[in-house]
């Protein structure tokens, strides 16, 4: 028999750390190559990763909750025979959720050692005990590996003490001192870890925040014209099963405006003080999900018509939605749009995703009354904002790109030019 040891791999974009979401496998559980083994939280999604060897789980090198560096043990597997050649982490995709590297002996998960201890508690206890007002630290798990379980919850909620402690855990330990449990008040304040998708957002704004000074400017688009294209457009593609939304004709008004003005699909590199355009024109657009935002990309918008554009669109969502979207559909953004429009918001102020300069935010299309040949005319109206990074384009620069955008969506016919 021989240990392996499995360091978390690198699975997107030189990533320095991935926190540990769901663990499917326990010490002492038989696995198969290519199993899913351990659910992790990136920067980006939520990534499976499988076993890179069968054999018998050993160890394991983090809780969920934990964050891990890129590299560090993962798991340790006993396997027959010799231990595997693989490649060391840095790959992507699939592949590099397979990458492990040998090692001679299992390594002992690393402790922090201010960090205080973990309470044992799968998500759905965790949750329970949130909606009960159940602090979990001072619950006792009877559990067969010490974990608090649902009705340790419920118990400690009706003021029922502690659970009686496996016949295991009696002959192994000393008699514990008397624990008190004490149901907290309703109106406390409740503190939660920050995790999962919650945090990478935290992190990803607050850098953006800091680092980026954002310009940002407005328009109202008379979106009378594109009200009309929209529902021409679905009564063709209803033989087709897809039905169009506003998103992938402002996608398409959004590259028009970009070839015209590159310096808005583009990177700024500050440490080598350089510009990088891009030759590509991947639009990324926000999509609400329970944990948060996600942000799936349709890649090469450019080069795909509008039927098709909306059919990715529609399953980019459902995938981000269900946590599903993979890494590669989530990668490689040049430029992105908000349609908090959505959700019946007006006006917003879009936050750049780095590494892009631009982002564009649509609201809601509502009627109102505007001047037409000095008329007063009700027309459905388009907010559109476009935030800028300051560093690489100025107040001109977004007036024009703005300007040029807005035209395209009040004629949309115009767009044609661009397919």
């Amino acid at each position: 028999m021989t240990d392996f040891t499995f360091n978390l791999p690198d699975v997107g974009e030189g990533l320095s750390e991935g926190e540990i979401v769901h663990w499917h496998v326990a010490p002492g559980d038989a696995v198969k190559a290519d199993q899913i083994m351990v659910d992790v939280q990136t920067d980006k999604a939520v990534v499976e990763i499988p076993a890179p060897v069968a054999g018998t789980i050993k160890s394991i090198g983090a809780k969920p909750g934990d964050i891990l560096p890129i590299g560090q043990m993962l798991a340790v597997i006993e396997t027959d025979g010799p231990a595997p050649s693989l490649p060391s982490h840095g790959g992507h995709g699939d592949a590099a959720a397979k990458t492990a590297e040998p090692a001679p002996a299992p390594v002992a998960a690393p402790i922090a050692p201010d960090k205080p201890k973990r309470v044992l508690a799968s998500p759905a206890t965790r949750k329970l005990a949130v909606e009960l007002g159940v602090d979990l630290a001072t619950v006792s798990g009877s559990g067969n590996r010490g974990q608090v379980t649902k009705e340790d919850v419920r118990r400690a909620a009706e003021g029922g003490g502690a659970p009686a402690v496996p016949a295991a855990a009696q002959t192994a330990a000393p008699t514990p001192m008397p624990t008190v449990t004490i149901a907290r008040p309703a109106d406390e304040d409740r503190v939660e870890p920050l995790r999962g998708l919650r945090r990478q957002i935290a992190n990803t704004m607050a850098a953006a925040w800091r680092e980026i000074p954002h310009i940002l400017t407005a328009e109202d688009v008379d979106a009378t014209n594109l009200v009309a294209a929209r529902k021409a457009l679905n009564e063709e593609f209803e033989a087709e099963g897809v039905k169009l939304s506003y998103l992938p004709i402002v996608m398409k008004a959004c590259v028009g405006a970009l070839k015209r003005y590159p310096n808005f699909n583009a990177s700024l590199d500050m440490e080598r003080q350089e510009i990088i355009y891009r030759h590509r024109y991947n639009i990324g657009f926000a999509t609400a999900t329970p944990d948060g935002l996600i942000v799936p990309v349709i890649h090469d918008v450019d080069q795909k018509p509008l039927i098709d554009i909306a059919r990715e669109i529609d399953a980019l969502a459902a995938a981000a939605r269900a946590r599903k979207v993979a890494v590669e559909n989530l990668s490689n953004g040049t430029f992105t749009i908000s349609n908090y429009g959505s959700y019946g918001g007006s006006f917003g102020t879009p936050i750049i995703r780095p590494p892009e300069v631009a982002i564009a935010g649509i609201g809601a299309i509502k009627e109102q009354v505007v001047p037409v040949d000095s008329v007063p005319a009700i027309r459905p109206i388009l907010p559109l904002v476009v935030s800028t990074d300051h560093r690489m384009n100025d107040g001109e620069h977004l007036g024009q790109f703005v300007s040029t955008i807005g035209g395209y969506l009040k004629d949309p016919v115009r767009l044609l030019s661009q397919a």
